[in-house]
């Protein structure tokens, strides 16, 4: 029961993450943020990876299915990897364009609130999975509830960015925190490429 229980927490921040991403991407879209598109990218690859985990370990897949999609994982896994280092140069290059060109966006009322609700969010997903994974003496419960408290961090970041360009007039926010998120995304492809495993919220 523990371990459905665990499962379904893991589902509802895949499914966090994705809307998450996809409102980021629309917002930052309409307000030319880099900042919040690179956000929205960040989310919805951290939600397509959460996918293959799911899928690995969903109740329903017996022992000798696992076993049997085994070597097709590890190739999604590769692959994931390896796009996760494709995005994080994008959106870097992306980023410093803007700053030598001065080019940026503003800050929208509405990345505001999907900043706030994320502090909201994750935070509690994080205590709910930290705490079933003591219970389950399960240590791999418990490094998805820490990337999960990681990503609150970045969320915090982004709020940090957005005041900054609100309050201040630091436009080069938007970059900086583009260029913070293409390093996650490169620590992420790193550590799936070197270890075969899936960083995920």
């Amino acid at each position: 029961m523990r371990g459905r229980l665990a499962w379904a927490l893991a589902l509802v921040t895949v499914a966090y993450n994705f809307a998450e991403g996809v409102i980021a991407l629309w917002i930052g879209h309409g307000a030319d943020s880099w900042g919040v598109v690179s956000f929205g990218v960040d989310a919805v690859a951290e939600s397509l990876s959460g996918m293959v985990v799911l899928w690995r370990f969903a109740p329903a897949v017996s022992a000798w299915e696992s076993a049997r999609y085994e070597q097709r994982e590890q190739r999604a896994v590769l692959l994931i990897g390896i796009s996760f280092l494709i995005v994080a140069a994008a959106i870097a290059f992306e980023a410093v364009q803007r700053l030598l060109t001065g080019r940026h966006g503003h800050a929208h009322e509405l990345a505001f609130v999907v900043a706030a609700v994320s502090l909201v969010v994750k935070p509690s997903l994080f205590w709910f999975k930290w705490r079933l994974g003591h219970e389950l003496h399960s240590p791999a419960l418990r490094a998805d509830a820490k990337q999960t408290l990681a990503c609150a961090a970045l969320s915090a970041t982004l709020l940090l960015g957005l005041l900054a360009q609100r309050l201040f007039g630091l436009w080069q926010a938007d970059a900086l925190l583009a260029l913070i998120i293409a390093a996650v995304l490169v620590r992420e492809g790193v550590h799936t490429l070197r270890h075969r495993h899936l960083l995920c919220c």
